[in-house]
């Protein structure tokens, strides 16, 4: 069983990666060792999502370490090749995180 202020920083946790969630918050108390295991995979989750947008940036920006005007014209020759091959999960990862894990979370606890 997990300890009143370690269900407080779980929560924490799951809105830095996720945002604020009235109904993830009404199963705060019931969180418990599923409950940190779910969100120890929604972690991972999301760091893997976010690495593929960075890499993603990455390739289509190349060498380039600044932006001026017209940079995306100049790679849209090359950004179809690099949307190909990098595997995105959805439409930004807060949104697909929590469009997958949410429900996982709320169901840890019951």
């Amino acid at each position: 069983m997990l300890k009143t202020n370690e269900k407080d920083r779980l929560y924490e946790v799951i809105i830095a990666m996720i945002g604020e969630d009235s109904s993830i918050k009404a199963y705060k108390s019931g969180f418990n060792e599923k409950t940190v295991a779910v969100v120890e995979e929604m972690i991972d989750a999301g760091a893997k999502c976010n690495a593929n947008m960075k890499k993603l940036i990455s390739d289509l920006l190349g060498a380039s370490s600044t932006l001026t005007k017209g940079w995306l014209k100049k790679v849209l020759g090359s950004a179809k090749h690099n949307l190909d091959i990098t595997e995105l999960k959805g439409y930004g990862c807060l949104v697909s995180v929590k469009a997958r894990w949410k429900t996982a979370i709320i169901y840890s606890t019951i």
